[in-house]
């Protein structure tokens, strides 16, 4: 009976899948339809979600009985209400996000509800995961496997999936808003296909020359290009990505002033660090030292469990480090970009950026492990470059524009006869 109920909830959630695409692909295509049947559409896409969230907790239901592992009520019941949630709020989101950007002829009334329903749904979708996974925890073996595995062998890395993730949430946040300014929706698609790999590159090539002495140099050449393995440094990334990206803006896109699009950008690479950071919790690497696990009491058990290694808790930076880099998105984007908005000049806000993340670089790289210090104080010596070279940007940016205006001023005064 449990095995049954593991098939009927699969059986649940993939039909319940198939409606929701049939269903909402009506609703995107729909324009000339009734009001009335249009809502309809969408009524019928939320159901769909809901059949998900059913069907997934089914399936969990059979596969706790069937495991025959002893899990509590309350243990149980937090499975259960964590993924419905879970499910039904990370469904109602992305319905909510694709009607926002895909939606034919949709009024900005609704494009506002749509934008406002993804962002509040950010917390509640992270709150029931945690709930869902304090219930779960019992059925996991620790440390978590590092991407996706057929006999035994990580075909697909948890690592690259987060990086690319976060590029790809990157895309969409970039492209929304210069698409709110007035360009074509596709307008940085192909500075995406170059400023990426660039970044990649470059952050492995950063990586690659700090510790090629101490990892590299002993090793077989090909160990160079295992990016999979771990073993990326922002900095050049960011420095690599940003030249590449510059030289295409210059080239391609000159209907648009340069430090502009930075600004639109720069900023948005600590979302997409933030999410990859995730990557090193499934890898157990670019953690911290030693410490007591009650003085993480409030951290979710996953994350506890993940983090011991060795039999001792390790301090998690990557955590700490997704949270910062987050926040520091919002900071500079919202908390500096909008109230002083009169005072910021074309190019601020992309100079803010290594600034925000060499402190932030240079606060957490003496909190690691010994083991993952890059050789020489490579990164922590060049954090405080892109501090140097972030403070220096928007001093030259503001005297640069002091010069223009003074001059235009100049040439719009009239001479005294």
């Amino acid at each position: 009976m449990n095995t049954a109920l593991i098939y009927i909830g699969a059986i649940i959630a993939l039909a319940s899948i198939f409606f929701i695409y049939f269903r909402f692909s009506a609703w995107i295509k729909a324009h000339a339809l009734e009001k009335n049947k249009e809502i309809f559409l969408l009524i019928q896409t939320l159901l769909g979600v809901v059949g998900v969230a059913i069907g997934m907790t089914v399936l969990v239901y059979g596969k706790i009985q069937a495991s025959g592992v002893s899990v509590t009520l309350s243990d149980q019941l937090l499975s259960y209400l964590g993924l419905f949630a879970f499910v039904l709020f990370a469904g109602v989101m992305v319905v909510a996000f694709v009607t926002r950007y895909y939606k034919l002829e949709i009024s900005d009334q609704y494009k506002k509800i749509a934008f406002w329903t993804v962002i509040a749904g950010i917390l509640p979708l992270i709150f029931s995961f945690v709930i869902m996974m304090e219930g779960i925890d019992v059925l996991i073996d620790f440390p978590l496997s590092k991407g996706f595995e057929i006999n035994g062998r990580v075909i697909v890395a948890f690592y690259a999936l987060f990086i690319i993730g976060g590029a790809g949430i990157v895309y969409f946040i970039v492209a929304h808003q210069i698409h709110m300014e007035g360009y074509r929706k596709d307008y940085i698609e192909n500075l995406f296909y170059v400023a990426f790999p660039a970044g990649a590159l470059g952050a492995r090539l950063w990586y690659v020359i700090g510790q090629w002495s101490t990892e590299f140099a002993t090793r077989p050449f090909w160990h160079v290009f295992a990016m999979w393995e771990g073993g990326l440094a922002i900095q050049g990334g960011f420095i690599f990505g940003t030249l590449v990206g510059i030289w295409f803006i210059r080239k391609y896109r000159k209907d648009i002033n340069l430090w502009h699009l930075l600004d639109i950008t720069v900023p948005v690479i600590l979302v997409a660090q933030g999410i990859g950071r995730w990557g090193n919790f499934f890898n157990q690497e670019v953690y911290g030292q030693i410490t007591n696990p009650a003085q993480w009491w409030f951290l979710p058990n996953f994350i506890i469990q993940q983090m011991t290694i060795g039999g001792s808790m390790r301090v998690p930076l990557f955590l700490i480090e997704s949270l910062t880099n987050i926040a520091g998105y919002f900071v500079i984007r919202y908390a500096i970009g909008l109230p002083f908005k009169k005072w910021l000049v074309k190019g601020d806000l992309a100079c803010i950026y290594p600034i925000w993340y060499g402190l932030t670089r240079i606060i957490m790289e003496p909190m690691r492990d010994s083991a993952y210090i890059m050789n020489d104080m490579w990164s922590r010596s060049w954090s405080f470059v892109l501090v140097a070279l972030g403070v220096a940007g928007i001093i030259a940016l503001h005297l640069i524009d002091y010069s223009k205006k003074k001059k235009a001023l100049s040439h719009a005064t009239p001479k005294a006869v």
